[in-house]
């Protein structure tokens, strides 16, 4: 009945919640740093935009994305054409996927980074040629564009990157995108960009005249806060999007979705408040690691990857303290949260990386 290749994948397994934590670890309180959402929620014009707007529950939302769209265009000074929008990024991946990928296709991602470009490539029937990050973490550009070939159609670039938090220079990207191929596609997935504060960081939006086979994409689940009304959205030559919104549903993104997003956008003070905390409790943990001599990786994100041989019993030792984080091959990234939080959490992570035993090798 199924695709043959659907065998090598697992579906996605969510956690237990923070109920069943608790309750397992007899814990009073839990500090969520395992999925890189805005500790200080969404702007407060949200929850009121929704209050005031007509659910009209048995009407199809706006297919066009109409509000959000025109104040996106605004903002970014892109036309509004050159907007595709979708059930958060997963969604954008799995419609960019469906779009250009078919089986005997290839993709071109660094690794480690964010699993979902593998797996929907998987589902399409494609292959993945992963590229290991540098020692740095970040992305190896050269062994990217080595790996490209007659069968590769798209190469994913996480900028800043999931999990590592690190990212590509300006002058890289520019580099880079001259050396690939125009019938490859390049998707560059800024999904962390408002928390970027780097003077070298590319302006990506600048290139797109430039690169017709090239995709930015971002998302309101991280700075905006609005990671449970899922919506996302990629920017791209018009053409680009004409033929990507062939596969899009019509009606992908929710009424809510749309009046949480445009409220979002128009509060822009909110949003600039979150970064600058972000920024000041992040500067904090790094002189902290610097101190104790912790590794880790530099981060422009609100997240940071923790080099570790133990990742997983720092995940559990952390847990039982208060504390769920997300563990990887040889480390642990956290949210960075709150300055009260982080400052109690990095007397544990201490604690844990000085206790915790090396795990076996396999």
């Amino acid at each position: 009945m199924f695709k043959p290749h659907l065998s090598r994948l697992k579906a996605y397994e969510p956690g237990p919640s923070i109920k069943e934590i608790k309750k397992a670890y007899g814990l009073d309180r839990l500090i969520k740093l395992d999925a890189n959402e805005n500790v200080y929620g969404a702007s407060p014009k949200v929850g009121e935009a929704i209050a005031k707007s007509a659910l009209l529950p048995s009407l199809y939302p706006d297919s066009t994305d109409g509000d959000v769209r025109g104040e996106l265009a605004r903002l970014l000074g892109a036309r509004p054409g050159q907007f595709l929008f979708g059930c958060g990024l997963d969604e954008i991946i799995a419609l960019v996927s469906r779009a250009l990928l078919s089986p005997g296709d290839n993709i071109v991602m660094a690794w480690p980074t964010f699993y979902e470009y593998h797996n929907h490539a998987q589902i399409q029937g494609a292959e993945t040629k992963k590229v290991p990050c540098d020692a740095n973490g970040r992305h190896d550009l050269k062994g990217m564009l080595d790996a490209i070939d007659s069968h590769t159609r798209m190469v994913w670039i996480c900028n800043p990157n999931n999990p590592t938090g690190t990212y590509v220079h300006a002058a890289e990207l520019a580099d880079f995108l001259r050396q690939v191929p125009q019938d490859v596609a390049v998707l560059l997935d800024e999904a962390y960009i408002d928390f970027v504060d780097a003077k070298d960081f590319p302006h990506s939006l600048d290139l797109l005249a430039a690169y017709p086979n090239l995709l930015v994409m971002r998302t309101f689940s991280k700075s905006y806060g609005l990671a449970s009304f899922r919506i996302g959205y990629a920017i791209g030559q018009e053409r680009l999007i004409q033929e990507l919104n062939k596969v899009r549903p019509p009606f992908n993104t929710t009424r809510l979705s749309q009046i949480a997003a445009y409220a979002a956008l128009k509060d822009q003070s909110f949003i600039k408040a979150c970064i600058r905390k972000n920024h000041e409790v992040r500067k904090m943990m790094t002189a902290f690691f610097d101190k104790r001599q912790i590794p880790y990786y530099p981060s422009q994100t609100n997240f940071i990857y923790i080099k570790t041989e133990n990742p997983q019993v720092i995940v559990e030792q952390c847990r039982r303290k208060g504390f769920l984080i997300q563990g990887f091959q040889d480390g642990v990234r956290v949210t960075i949260g709150k300055m009260s939080d982080m400052q109690d959490f990095l007397h544990v992570i201490e604690d844990c990386l000085s206790d915790a035993p090396a795990e076996p090798k396999v």
